[in-house]
Formats: structure tokens, sequence, C-alpha cells
């Protein structure tokens, strides 16, 4: 577990402002998803023993490559952060994540 990159915290701001959910990314625990380094995160230290309840916020970005990559945040049942699902058209490395502390 670590705390989100500098990147990743800007993207999940901006999904719990829209979703209007009080969060600061930076007070989260994540944790990279197999997902080939689209960018996915799994958010929260108990992850495992939570599950999927809805998905409440997204935006696109176009990324280094001019590609777009579409950002989800998903709540679990309890509505707290579960994951950041980054999903790229082609299935490729998100660039913008890569190399970011």
């Amino acid at each position: 577990m670590r705390t989100p990159t500098a990147v990743e915290a800007r993207i999940l701001n901006e999904l719990f402002l829209r979703a209007d959910l009080a969060y600061d990314a930076k007070s989260l625990q994540v944790e990279s998803m197999d997902d080939g380094k689209m960018g996915s995160l799994k958010i929260g230290i108990n992850h495992s023993e939570r599950s999927f309840g809805s998905a409440c916020a997204e935006f696109e970005l176009t990324d280094d490559d001019g590609k777009p990559v579409l950002f989800s945040l998903y709540l679990d049942k309890e509505g707290e952060p579960y994951e950041l699902d980054a999903f790229k058209s082609d299935f490729s490395e998100t660039i913008l994540l890569q190399n970011n502390s």
C-alpha cells in the first residue's frame, strides 16, 4: 500500500469533486491493479474485505500519446472510495501516470 502519486491524487480529487465527496486523495492508501499499466487503483487498506457498490463519477483525459483515457471512481457498498478505474481504448500503458511520484 502507498499514498497516491501527485498525478493520481489530482485525478482522484477531481473525481471526488465531481461526486461531491469530501476526501483528500493524499490521505488515502492505494494499490496498483494488474491492468496493463493503464492506471487502475484499489483504494483502502481492507479492499479485499469490501465489495463494489456503485460508480459515482468519471471524466476523460487525453494521454500524452493523444489517446483518450476514461477515469471512473467506484464506491463500495458502504459508500466509501473503492477503486479508481482507468481505461484506455487501446489497452496500452497510460503515459501521463508513469514516472510520477
